[in-house]
């Protein structure tokens, strides 16, 4: 019998989770404390919470269209001129935010590592890398993201249960002093923090068990979820609100507090570093897949291997425009938004195919 293609089901999970977790990982509770304070914690909860709301609303939107793309199911339910537009948009968003990955990896790597290396060098030699495994298909890319989910997800682990000891409980004795509307207020903005599932509005076509999306792309988003509540919660524990607020990279702050094995391995924050160069790598091929398969799809081809080395150059500029942290933050912020339009735009979507009966059981998508 022959042997059924297509991402499995922890593919799709180590595919979403590894999307999410990217650049924002070292800096999840600097935000989290800076728009809560003491709250940080239940925004990041809350919100992951309402994240996977979303994503199940997406999912339901991909099973009505279960061998077509997004760019490809827009046009059906907005129709074709609208439909493009909307590709377009998508085109637009997947590149900028290749781009902002790849120049905050560049600029952060040249703090923590590489003082004297050029951030042209850096970013050049990883987009370099990621169009290889991006050529390879999107079963190179699961592959990627499932062999390397184990081990980012064991190093943020130890980063939250070795810094547990040191967590002062007292200092969550003011939760919810101001009332819920801190928490109410950070949502917006920490949601962006959760991003990346888009990348479930291109897995349906290319999984094997279609009716498991739904459970295994939801998994995806609780790890991060998890992860991301546990570093906010003893980042604030440990240095307080206040504190966490101000520092630029908290993460790296708990993980250079660890000492594993006695002296052996005093140099933890290196392995840390090492395996958060790993997520960032695989953010970048699944949002460099999205963006070559997107426009591949929006002029109506199917072979998408020359759309990588002709989207590189154009991330590249994009990625070397910000002049300064400033201008890059700008840039982010401009990502941040659009991805917010992008994933509640699946709500609308949804209930125009379910009025205007597109997709399902009404033709043979």
């Amino acid at each position: 019998m022959k042997k059924q293609q297509g991402l499995s089901n922890f593919q799709i999970t180590a595919v979403v989770t590894q999307s999410m977790i990217g650049l924002i990982l070292l800096g999840i509770a600097r935000r989290a404390a800076r728009l809560a304070g003491i709250d940080g914690v239940f925004v990041t909860l809350l919100t992951g919470v309402l994240s996977a709301a979303i994503a199940a609303v997406m999912i339901l939107l991909c099973n009505r269209f279960p061998n077509l793309t997004v760019i490809e199911f827009s046009q059906e339910i907005l129709g074709k001129f609208f439909g493009r537009l909307y590709g377009a948009f998508f085109v637009f968003y997947a590149m900028l935010v290749t781009a902002v990955t790849v120049r905050g990896f560049a600029d952060a790597l040249k703090m923590l590592l590489l003082p004297k290396t050029p951030i042209e060098f850096v970013m050049i030699t990883m987009l370099i890398l990621c169009s290889y495994c991006v050529a390879g298909g999107i079963s190179s890319v699961s592959r990627i993201n499932e062999i390397f989910l184990f081990p980012v997800i064991i190093v943020i682990s130890l980063v939250i249960l070795m810094n547990m000891g040191d967590v002062d409980l007292f200092r969550y004795r003011a939760v919810f002093s101001n009332g819920i509307k801190p928490i109410l207020n950070g949502i917006p903005e920490m949601s962006t923090a959760y991003l990346g599932y888009e990348i479930l509005l291109f897995l349906a076509p290319v999984v094997k068990n279609k009716d498991k999306m739904m459970p295994y792309g939801l998994s995806g988003i609780a790890i991060p979820l998890v992860l991301y509540t546990g570093l906010v919660f003893v980042s604030i524990g440990v240095d307080g609100a206040l504190a966490t607020a101000d520092i630029i990279y908290p993460t790296i702050q708990l993980a250079r507090r660890i000492s594993l094995l006695g002296s052996s391995i005093e140099k933890f924050d290196i392995l840390f570093i090492l395996l958060w160069i790993l997520s960032i790598y695989t953010t970048l091929i699944t949002f460099l897949y999205m963006a070559s398969i997107s426009v591949t799809r929006l002029a109506g081809l199917r072979n998408y291997k020359p759309f990588i080395f002709i989207l590189i150059p154009l991330i590249y500029m994009i990625a070397i425009l910000p002049e300064d942290i400033a201008d890059l933050n700008t840039v982010v912020l401009l990502s941040d938004y659009i991805g917010m339009a992008v994933v509640l735009s699946c709500i609308p979507m949804l209930l125009i195919s379910i009025v205007r009966k597109k997709g399902g059981k009404n033709n043979g998508s």
